[in-house]
């Protein structure tokens, strides 16, 4: 028998993979070829042969899988033989067996927390493994500015996302794809326009003027706004939350700091990658708007009333406008572009030999728009290398963005609001000349076929790069030096086309907002920083000793200018040249431009004192000058302190260590300033912007003329914030629950803030001066939750966030305790919504208050003691001073755009190559201002109005319509505010990776494809669009004025490697 197995073993070559049996056939001297009979003969032999077990030698294992730490069992710990199906879980004493093993088989011991172990069977039949702690987790390195941490030595409040978490939404703004990922980190949608940033605030509001949002530093280079990287270039990205964490960034951390790492290639053959996905978007909402025949039946109810209506509107008899029921139109199919398309490809090379490391990354991402004339389209590149010789390292990064956006016109939805349903149908592509909307609209608004016919297209180009050289002088003492450069245009486009627009008479009618005309900006923008750094670590015993001190230097240069011409002799010829009209006076027509120039000059000093990872200590001062301030105060110094214990480190800890891993304490205080304000606060600024005629419009010659539109304060000084915060981390069951919470107080003071002057002091009904007018603090507390574990082969892990803060403005200067911040606009009137206000929360709504309907004899008399002028059916406004007036004095808080509490949450799972995950985000206790219901009830539209307060629906809620501007229908009355809460399914996506025996084969390392969609559920009560309502952040946030929905987005996609 055994001669057989020899000359078997000649002929076969058997290959045991996973449970499959390939065999291979080879040759000796000559080639043996086997006919198909002649095969079949030899596998059914050797399948016998191999089932035999005097042949096939398997056996029983046994044994015990036990902590390293404490030689404690661990229960659920996976075992299996590699290459097969074989394999088991371990008991409550971490005892196992397993059958029928192969004997010359290989042990794979698993467990979640802990580091897999291997082990070669051998004559011994029993175990004992013995399993250490995977200390990845608490050993993650984070970046935390000018130098890197273990995360269990982190004593500021500090956190992380990694690539693989943002790759998961599809968007041109990377922190768009950090909503419900971090507590603290408040995210909200600016608009859902293709191309917009997202709004970011890290522990509520920095500034009532300045930027509100976070400074980026992308690998170590600061940049004021969204950077516009594709979330394929990033490695991670660290958010830095407290002021201890943020005063090494001096006056530019007060809102926070979000440090973003790029990829960089690893040393190896290349690898390259491509992810491919492609998808379309749909709107889910929207406003009901009636038709023609419910118009017409508006019309006459108003008309009942005896009240004015349009001269050319129904009101005579029905059959000399028959055509008013046949039109029937509805403009929000024109505006509304379902099913658009959007792509996102990105491609990766990257590699390295010999102390040379290299990645080239690029992407393109197009988006079109879900309103007409509005789309984005990106092109990004981004080189990265590394070069190591002896004591030198020298890193490069090179990067450049082209984009292309496209937006809607200014005022597109009150288009639709006020284009009646009776109209001619509109089709925009009807040729010029084409006549639409009534004469109000002509005269209000111009045409509403040129409005959408508007183009308003922005090109820009970026370029960075990155050039670092490290030198490490000697055991623990290195000298880094960067160089950083950034160089941005942008050219914009505005065409108003060509369109005439007649009265009833058929007279053209000319006024401004009738007249075509081209516009052409240009912004450029360059930024350079020069940093250099000196670090020195030393440890003797358990002391661990670092020291950073930091010299940096920025400058910052914009420059802007535009041309604008009207009336165009030809829509196809959108250019300067081919536009004829003089300006009109205020119109703003004619040239214009500014340069500003700032530069900053910062000096830091850090101290990091670690003894035996128990005992942390961090401590740090900065010191800034900005050229924004004048010489008295333009130097400010940002001092900051934590500390750390490590309380798991310490021996009385270790009989606990099995069950809670971690537990650290934290507390940290520091100092930010804050410079994100005009570039010339402190100083009187003149405007060139107006023209004027000295004699007379028609026959005078425009001149150019200047008016002073701010005073100057040399008293202006810096704004300051104090940061307290007190945390805690565990981690639990070798690292399978992690837990983090922390308590902060921020309080900010010196406000800058710009008062309005009066007109009569000559500076126009704009002029300003900055002040420091106030105080303001934030306070609140944030949780963060983990759990990832391993059922069979089934990994799964879930992650929660709560965050809540609390604003106040504690303090305004001088007698007025109240200013106005921000107002809605609905074309037919302007009001003033949110305020300042000491003791209330920044942005907060002061709204007029209202008691129902005037629904009776008896409560309209009543009420006419306050307005002589209100009818039956008319809203009630509340004298709630009791004065006798109703005034701005009556108004109460009414809430803010701002949640209550955040709270986001995440899960995944992968089994056998499949993977799915999902994020979910939920605002809590934010308010909306319905500006986009009040504008359709201003124009009588809403499908609401056909339920208005009459004689014959005397119980209705709703009040009656009289006429666009009336007090029924204005936005400071209370009934406008809506809950603006919403839980969302952020993202959520499904994928299937082929097994790597199988990709190997077509050369591939790796083939997925999934399946994703973003948004694609909301749960509110909000009656508009949609409630994420972010605009500018503060002064019209939770302010809906016709916003630009957020879609949902579903695509599918492909990544592949090799």
């Amino acid at each position: 028998m055994r001669r057989v197995l020899e000359r078997i073993k000649e002929l076969v070559f058997i290959r045991l993979s996973n449970t499959n049996l390939n065999f291979v056939t080879m040759k000796r001297q000559k080639r043996l070829t086997l006919h198909y009979f002649g095969n079949c003969v030899m596998t059914s032999l050797i399948f016998l042969l191999l089932s035999n077990p005097m042949f096939a030698q398997n056996v029983t294992v046994k044994g015990r899988v036990v902590s390293a730490i404490d030689d404690l069992g661990i229960i659920g710990a996976a075992v299996r033989v590699e290459g097969t199906n074989i394999g088991g879980i371990t008991d409550v004493e971490g005892h196992f067996v397993l059958q029928n093993v192969p004997a010359k088989g290989v042990l794979s011991f698993s467990y979640v927390g802990y580091k897999t172990v291997r082990v070669t069977i051998t004559k011994d039949k029993t175990y004992l493994i013995k399993m250490e702690e995977d200390s990845k987790v608490l050993d993650e390195v984070v970046v935390v500015g000018y130098g890197t941490m273990r995360k269990k030595e982190l004593t500021g409040a500090v956190s992380r996302v990694v690539s693989e978490e943002l790759a998961k939404i599809s968007t041109s703004d990377v922190g768009s794809a950090l909503q419900g990922q971090i507590a603290g980190v408040n995210v909200q949608a600016s608009t859902g326009q293709p191309g917009s940033s997202a709004n970011i605030q890290i522990r509520g509001i920095s500034s009532i003027n300045g930027s509100n949002n976070p400074l980026y530093v992308v690998d170590g280079v600061p940049f004021d706004g969204d950077p516009g990287l594709s979330p394929n270039e990033i490695e991670s990205i660290d958010v830095l939350k407290d002021a201890a964490s943020a005063a090494i960034y001096g006056t530019r951390g007060a809102g926070g700091v979000i440090l973003v790492t790029t990829k960089s290639g690893k040393e190896g053959e290349m690898r390259i990658s491509v992810d491919a996905n492609y998808g379309i978007q749909k709107i889910t909402s929207g406003l009901d708007l009636v038709n023609a025949s419910e118009s017409i039946y508006l019309a006459c109810l108003f008309a009942a009333k005896g009240e004015q209506i349009a001269p050319n509107y129904v009101w005579n008899s029905l059959w000399q406008n028959t055509n008013l029921f046949a039109n029937d139109s509805n403009v929000l199919p024109v505006v509304e572009c379902d099913n658009q398309p959007m792509s996102n490809v990105s491609l990766t090379l990257s590699g390295g030999k010999n102390n040379i490391t290299y990645s080239l990354i690029g992407n393109f991402f197009k988006q079109d728009g879900i309103l007409l004339n509005s789309g984005y389209e990106r092109y990004n590149i981004r080189a990265n290398s590394t070069f190591k010789k002896s004591r030198w390292t020298v890193y490069t990064n090179l990067s450049a963005k082209f984009d292309k956006k496209e937006s809607p016109a200014w005022g597109l939805y009150q288009q639709i609001y006020s284009y009646k349903p009776t109209s001619i149908q509109v089709d925009p592509d009807k040729p010029t000349g084409s006549v639409a909307g009534d004469d109000n609209q002509k005269l209000a608004f111009g045409n509403v076929m040129a409005k959408f016919k508007e183009t308003n297209v922005s090109n820009g180009k970026g370029f960075n790069v990155n050039f670092s050289v490290n030198y490490d002088i000697m055991k623990g003492l290195s000298f880094n030096t960067r160089l950083g450069t950034g160089y941005n245009i942008d050219r914009i486009i505005k065409v108003n086309p060509l369109f005439q627009v007649f009265d009833d008479e058929g007279n053209e009618i000319k006024n401004a907002n009738t007249r075509s005309g081209i516009r052409k900006t240009t912004q450029i923008s360059t930024n350079l920083s020069w940093e250099n750094v000196l670090n020195y670590n030393l440890t003797v015993g358990k002391h661990a000793f670092k020291a950073t001190m930091v010299f940096s230097l920025e400058k910052y240069t914009f420059e802007s200018y535009y041309a604008d011409k009207k009336d165009l002799i030809s829509n196809e010829l959108p250019s300067l040249g081919a536009a004829t009209g003089e300006s009109l006076i205020g119109v703003g027509t004619g040239t214009w431009g500014q340069d500003r120039t700032t530069t900053l000059v910062g000096m830091l000093g850090r101290f990091q004192y670690n003894y035996a990872g128990k005992y942390l200590l961090s401590a740090s001062i900065r010191k800034d000058g900005s050229s924004r301030f004048t010489k008295h105060n333009r130097w400010g110094y940002f001092p900051s302190v934590s500390a750390g214990w490590n309380i798991s480190e310490e021996a009385f800890w270790q009989k606990m260590k099995k069950t809670v891993n971690m537990f650290k304490l934290r507390a940290s205080y520091g100092t930010t300033g804050n410079q994100n304000f005009g570039d010339y606060t402190s100083a009187a600024t003149l405007s060139t912007l107006y023209d004027y005629a000295f004699q007379g419009v028609s026959g005078g010659v425009l001149n150019l003329g200047s008016i002073q539109t701010s005073y100057a304060n040399a008293d202006v000084k810096w704004e300051t914030t104090e940061q307290y915060n007190w945390g805690v981390d565990f981690a639990f069951w070798n690292n399978r629950l992690t837990f983090t919470s922390d308590i902060y107080l921020s309080k900010k003071k010196n406000m800058l803030f710009p008062l309005k002057i009066p007109p009569i002091a000559g500076t126009g009904t704009s002029g300003s001066v900055v002040l420091n007018v106030g105080d303001m603090q934030n306070k609140g507390i944030e949780f963060a939750l983990g759990w990832r574990d391993k059922v069979g082969e089934v990994n799964y892990r879930v992650s929660a966030t709560y965050a809540r803060n609390v604003n106040e403005i504690t303090r305004m200067a001088g007698t007025n305790k109240r200013s106005p911040l921000g107002s809605v606009s609905t074309g037919n009137s302007t009001d003033d919504i949110t305020f300042l206000c000491e003791g209330m929360e920044a942005g907060a709504f002061l709204m007029m208050p209202t008691n129902g309907i005037a629904n009776t004899d008896a409560k309209l008399a009543e009420y006419q003691k306050l307005r002589p002028d209100a009818k039956l059916g008319d809203l009630v406004y509340v004298d709630r001073n009791k004065d006798g007036l109703l005034n701005d004095d009556d108004r109460i808080f009414c809430g803010s755009g701002a949640p209550e509490a955040e709270i986001g949450f995440n899960a995944g799972l992968d089994w056998k190559g499949f993977d799915f995950s999902m994020n979910w985000y939920a605002s809590i206790g934010n308010e909306i201002v319905n500006g986009s219901k009040v504008a359709s009830y201003q124009h009588n539209v809403n499908r609401d109005m056909l339920y208005q307060w009459s004689l014959d629906n005397p119980t209705s809620t709703i009040p009656s319509y009289r006429t666009t501007s009336h007090f029924n229908a204005r936005t400071y009355a209370d009934i406008w505010v809506e809950d603006g809460s919403f839980l969302r399914l952020k993202n959520i996506v499904l994928g299937y990776a082929l097994p790597k025996h199988i990709v190997r084969k077509c050369g591939l390392t790796k083939l997925r494809f999934y399946l994703a969609a973003d948004n694609l559920l909301t749960l509110t009560k909000y009656d508009g669009y949609d409630p994420e309502v972010g605009n500018d952040g503060l002064s019209t946030r939770g302010l809906d004025m016709g916003t630009y929905p957020i879609a949902v987005q579903m695509r599918g996609g492909i990544q592949i490697e090799f």
